[in-house]
């Protein structure tokens, strides 16, 4: 568990609330690795249930990851919810765009085997 918040210090991860009813649910961005993973503290501030769609949390049963303790680290030091800001500047607007097209860009070489993300059922939409 050492490693993981060790990790979650170095790694420049990008926290943003995605709803906090009725558990808080985050995104945590990697713009370096360009990944995306989502993390719920269902029990927050308890550390028990807590859950992250990344395959280090799903294959090594630890109960944490680099981005669940990166996320609670945030929660503390952010106790208030987060609000969308009013307006958003461009230039995050396109940086964003710009990550999102990368991330949905094939990797080169042979294609991939479509592997759904460890966990992610528990975050689709049902309706």
């Amino acid at each position: 568990m050492a490693e993981r918040r060790a990790r979650a210090l170095e790694e420049p991860l990008d926290i943003r609330l995605r709803r906090e009813a009725p558990y808080p649910l985050y995104e945590v961005r990697n713009p370096i690795h360009r990944t995306v993973y989502l993390v719920m503290l269902p029990e927050f501030p308890a550390r028990t249930g807590e859950l992250c769609t990344c395959t280090d949390f799903a294959r090594r049963g630890l109960g944490t990851c680099k981005h669940i303790e990166a996320t609670y680290r945030y929660r503390i030091e952010h106790p208030e919810p987060a609000r969308a800001p009013a307006g958003t500047p461009a230039e995050a607007v396109a940086l964003w765009k710009e990550i999102d097209r990368r991330l949905a860009r094939p990797a080169p070489g042979p294609a991939p085997i479509a592997v759904r993300r460890p966990g992610a059922v528990l975050f689709e939409d049902p309706g």
